[in-house]
């Protein structure tokens, strides 16, 4: 019998095995014949990453001009990555460079946004010309009725006017009169803090919303910049969420009419409740920022106050990664016992060093471990909350933990009837 080449199997066959095919061989099977080419084109476009650094084309404009010409190819992108953040390492550049549109995407872009008959078409058109970021990606969302997912890295973030106003017309003022994608399928959504901010303190990327919106599909978020009293209000419209990644972040000279140096773990652990039905995931990142404009490099003094107790109703809730400081404070003298603020759904602890350069840390890799021993020991708290696995911030300075010390972590652990873990550097 002779042997069967690709063209005799079936086109179900040859399907499956494109799902297990990298991007390089997806590349190279969609140069064998017209057939495979056509096959293999959903799953090129399914996932897009493009990555932009200077001397080069951006290739979002590339990206955009490929879908222009083919408009087929707008319905298989499912993912959006665009990522970047070489602005940032170059101290000469404060504006990202302009992204060129060859002349026919265009007039072929404009076409597109003035069928939208937005209220702000004109401006979108005239900055599109001008070759501005935000408006070459808010376009390409246009264009991706079918996403799913979407990144957007440091260089495409330092202007989102026209992104959000898109975003904003077509999720909270749905309306006949403008042609716009419902985006329903999109479930994730990551914004990155915008390179080079604090050259852009005063940049208005916001507007204000008709009404606040249902956002029933979004299962996945991670923000930025909002301080907890902005994020108890974004939360109580996030009906489903299931993970959450929280930037918390303060400088002294940004937003000083919502950001102050006082945390507020109550207003915090309120804010997270309103999602207990059904949050399992939570990571909480905590950094800080001097004011570098004014020659200021030491970090800013912080207060915590209240607690983060509230989190026990979170009975859903599986994974937790949080600071150290956010759970036990700055000092050993006001440290709280480690269970306190613990699920009883709880699987994964992991607790960061995020702040230890503030001037009032005082903890080291004895004093952790000593907290965390002291915490264990309640065998009454422990029989309602045990996580299966802690992750402490230690070693707190850089290099290999010593083998006395895992070997202590082991018996800890072992006593308490979990594993001990430790971050490595």
């Amino acid at each position: 019998m002779a042997a069967k080449t690709l063209l005799d199997c079936s086109e179900d066959l040859l399907l499956s095995v494109l799902d297990f095919l990298s991007f390089g061989d997806l590349l190279s099977m969609s140069i064998v014949n017209k057939y495979i080419h056509t096959l293999t084109r959903p799953h090129l476009y399914s996932k897009v990453k493009t990555t932009w650094a200077l001397n080069h084309t951006p290739p979002v404009s590339l990206l955009l001009r490929s879908i222009l010409d083919a408009p087929e190819l707008s319905s298989y992108v499912r993912s959006l990555r665009l990522v970047g953040h070489e602005f940032h390492e170059n101290p000469g550049l404060k504006e990202p460079p302009a992204c060129p549109i060859a002349t026919s995407s265009l007039s072929k872009a404009s076409k597109l946004i003035q069928r939208t008959r937005v209220p702000f078409a004109k401006l979108w058109i005239d900055e599109l010309q001008s070759g501005t970021v935000d408006a070459v990606v808010a376009v390409l969302l246009l264009l991706l009725p079918n996403l799913r997912s979407l990144h957007l890295g440091p260089n495409f973030t330092i202007h989102s006017r026209l992104l959000g106003n898109l975003l904003q017309y077509a999720l909270c003022k749905p309306s006949k009169e403008y042609q716009l994608p419902t985006f329903e399928n999109l479930s994730s959504i990551t914004f990155c803090r915008r390179a080079k901010e604090h050259r852009h303190l005063t940049a208005n990327n916001t507007a204000d919303p008709a009404h606040t919106p249902t956002p029933s599909s979004l299962v996945s978020l991670e923000v930025y910049r909002l301080r907890e009293a902005q994020l108890k209000q974004l939360l109580s419209v996030v009906k489903g969420l299931q993970k959450l990644h929280w930037h918390w972040f303060y400088q002294l000279d940004l937003n000083p009419d919502v950001s102050r140096n006082v945390v507020e773990l109550d207003t915090i652990a309120a804010a997270l409740n309103q999602a207990r039905d059904t949050l399992t995931d939570l990571t909480i990142d905590a950094e800080t920022c001097p004011k570098l404009l004014v020659g200021d490099y030491d970090p800013p003094t912080l207060e915590m106050r209240a607690s983060l107790d509230d989190l026990v109703h979170m009975g859903k809730l599986r994974r937790l990664s949080v600071p150290w400081v956010f759970l036990m404070g700055f000092s050993v003298p006001s440290a709280k016992k480690l269970a306190d603020s613990l699920p009883l759904s709880l699987e994964l602890l992991i607790l960061t060093a995020n702040l230890d350069d503030n001037d009032d840390w005082e903890w080291d890799d004895d004093s952790i471990v000593s907290a965390v021993k002291s915490g264990l020991e309640d065998r009454a708290v422990l029989r309602l909350t045990k996580p299966r696995r802690i992750i402490l911030p230690s070693p707190l300075e850089y290099g290999d933990i010593a083998d006395e010390r895992r070997e202590e972590l082991r018996y800890i652990g072992a006593n308490a009837g979990l594993e001990l873990g430790w971050t490595d550097k």
